[in-house]
């Protein structure tokens, strides 16, 4: 039963551990294709931020050149002079600034800072002198590009492109173009990189021009990783950052305009970038879960199934050791059986010959029975085991001189054909001790069972005595029983004379 359960308990390991096996391979493609979709998702994120970036970039050229163009022809609608003393002087302008989107307002200002001119009706007059796109022009430069400011006339986020006019050598005044910074909106609808995006330009010197979404004022942004670390290295890219306006985790996209002041930036929030990754995750873990409840169940599942077989394998166990117990029983009793039988005999006053005659195939029968109960052999009897023994015991009998020599191969004599097999070398060896050794004080036998092909079994009992053919003209008991019981083993004897007595027969022993 031991040996029973530690079976039952290896299979039961080796299933749990097949199951724990094939949850790990699960599992580990899933960790795969997990990490395939994270890096497809990443890669898609930078090629969408990439793409985004060529676009604002694009329009950000477009701006640049606009302003340009604007601003010299306006500086050439001038004429000689900044002054405009009337209409056709204005009419000249405005064809100057036709061009420009509904954003932008474009202004002609004085030396004294004082607007002169303006494409919008409704301008109010204020005072510029204290602003850079003015100080900067004033002060000899030729162009300026402002960064992020708020429009004292609308209160709204700003971006100014200006140019010096010069006449005679002396400042004059300057032209001027405000974008309003409204004017990346169209930009940030047509690169659509989702959610939480943004679009902007960025001065060269990190100070921020415009930004869609707007932020609450300007930003200075020379000290961030992109101008510290990244521009540095390459003039267009991509990484992730947390956001120095909003704090935001997000993918940004970069590109250094060649020829501008402009740097043109696009991002996207990385919980968008990295949603089909996300959706893909919550499919692993669903799959795993799932997974996970199925090999449970298959566990606890074989785990029941191990207790119900290991109960099954104690009961059989039982039922095995009972069976053993009454089939040692049953044949303990027919040996004594037999004893008592033997024990009748002796008291009914039969003749001595012929008492001994039936004990000895009594005994012959008896030692079958306490060969299978003394060995547990209740399936057969071993040859080599029993043969010996038995032979010994019917030689010691007859208390003479006589040796004995075996060769016993290693087989197992079927239960319902170890008597009959018994009282044939019972009669074999008693008739050699009988009659082989007439006369002599000692003798030889030999006995021999060899398995040969098929189911079949050769029996050789040989003597070195006077010599028997087997052939007779009047048969007695012994002969007819030897004769009986081959038959009965489904086999054929012979006998030889060969310096003695030989007997072979060739008998199925064997189920």
């Amino acid at each position: 039963m031991i040996g029973g359960d530690k079976y039952v308990g290896s299979v039961g390991k080796a299933s749990l551990a097949i199951i724990a096996l094939m949850f790990l391979s699960f599992t580990t493609l899933l960790s795969i294709w997990l990490i395939s979709s994270y890096e497809t998702a990443v890669r898609r994120g930078d090629e969408r931020v990439s793409a985004a970036s060529k676009i604002v970039a694009a329009n950000a050229n477009w701006l640049n050149s606009l302003a340009r163009e604007t601003l010299h022809r306006i500086d050439d609608a001038l004429g000689p002079s900044t002054s405009l003393p009337g209409p056709d002087r204005v009419r000249d302008l405005d064809a100057a600034v036709y061009d420009l989107p509904p954003q932008a307002t474009a202004y002609v200002i004085g030396a004294d800072g004082k607007t002169l001119f303006s494409n919008d009706r409704d301008i109010k007059p204020i005072n510029v002198t204290d602003r850079d796109y003015f100080v900067r022009l004033r002060n000899g430069a030729d162009e300026y590009t402002s960064p992020l400011i708020i429009s004292r006339l609308s209160q709204r986020q700003i971006f100014v492109f200006s140019r010096r006019l010069e006449r005679n050598g002396v400042f004059a005044g300057a032209a001027v173009i405000a974008f309003d910074a409204s004017i990346l909106r169209p930009i940030w609808d047509a690169v659509a990189i989702g959610e939480n995006s943004i679009v902007g330009l960025i001065r060269r010197d990190g100070q921020l021009i415009a930004r869609y979404p707007e932020p609450a004022g300007p930003v200075d942004m020379r000290n961030h990783k992109l101008f510290t670390d990244y521009m540095r290295k390459a003039t267009s890219g991509t990484y992730r950052s947390v956001s120095p306006v909003d704090n935001e985790d997000r993918l940004v996209a970069y590109r250094i305009l060649e020829r501008t002041p402009f740097v043109a930036i696009a991002s996207a929030d990385i919980n968008v970038i990295m949603q089909p990754f996300w959706e893909d995750a919550k499919i692993a873990a669903l799959l795993v879960a799932f997974a996970l409840v199925g090999a449970l169940a298959a566990a606890l599942w074989i785990q029941n199934l191990i207790k119900v077989d290991t109960l099954h394998t104690r009961q059989l166990a039982d039922a095995l050791r009972s069976n053993e117990t009454l089939m040692r029983e049953i044949h303990h009793r027919v040996k004594n059986n037999l004893q008592t039988v033997m024990a009748l005999l002796r008291l009914q006053g039969f003749e001595p010959e012929a008492v001994q005659k039936l004990n000895e195939r009594i005994s012959a029968m008896s030692a079958v029975h306490e060969q299978m109960y003394g060995f547990d052999q209740f399936s057969g009897i071993s040859a080599r085991e029993f043969i010996p023994s038995f032979v010994r015991t019917l030689v010691d009998v007859h208390g003479r001189a006589v040796s004995v020599d075996f060769e016993i191969d290693d087989i197992v004599i079927a239960a319902d054909k170890a008597t009959p097999f018994a009282l044939l070398l019972n009669e074999l060896i008693a008739n050699s001790m009988k009659y082989a050794f007439d006369g002599r004080a000692s003798g030889n036998i030999r006995v021999m069972l060899h398995a040969t092909e098929g189911e079949e079994s050769q029996l050789t009992v040989a003597d070195d005595g006077i010599g028997f053919d087997g052939r007779s003209d009047s048969a007695g008991m012994g002969t007819r029983l030897i004769k009986a019981f081959v038959n009965q083993l489904h086999g054929e004897a012979r006998y030889n004379r060969l310096e003695g007595t030989q007997f072979t027969a060739t008998l199925k022993l064997t189920d």
